[in-house]
């Protein structure tokens, strides 16, 4: 049995379809967040063992110690900027998340408009029919009143 085809139909189909665009789009963003935390907490742990190497190393060259200062100084900014990164997808996923919430509640509301107007619909059909079939009585009626009856 195929669905009545109401005047909401194609907007009902419309916002399932933005909505399933944006849950797609909100995993993508979760997915890239996560790959961007696991990067963070790569360079943390790296930078973590690299300030244990400076202080177990005993006694080094001058020249050594900088380098690894440098390059903890350089682990520090990355650090930074995945930080930062972290935080711009966290933004863009809480952004994404709302948008979905709102484009749920839209398709709702279609939903609930398109089942008010498929009942209105069946109650004129339903008053339609019964006018006719109070006619086809008042006819049927108005017949049997107009013959003699022995």
């Amino acid at each position: 049995m195929t669905k009545p085809i109401t005047r909401f139909s194609t907007l009902v189909r419309v916002k399932q379809h933005q909505e399933k665009l944006t849950q797609q789009q909100l995993m993508q963003i979760r997915q890239s967040h996560l790959q961007e935390k696991e990067m963070l907490d790569r360079l943390q742990e790296a930078r973590e063992e690299a300030v244990k190497d400076t202080y177990g190393t005993g006694r080094a060259k001058a020249h050594d110690l900088q380098i690894h200062r440098a390059f903890i100084f350089r682990l520090t900014r990355e650090i930074n900027r995945q930080t930062t990164k972290v935080n711009e997808m966290k933004e863009q996923e809480e952004a994404k998340r709302e948008e979905l919430t709102q484009r749920a509640q839209a398709r709702q509301m279609v939903e609930k408009l398109d089942e008010k107007s498929k009942h209105e619909a069946m109650r004129e059909l339903e008053r339609k029919e019964q006018h006719f079939i109070d006619e086809l009585a008042q006819r049927s009626n108005k017949k049997s009143d107009g013959r003699l009856v022995p």
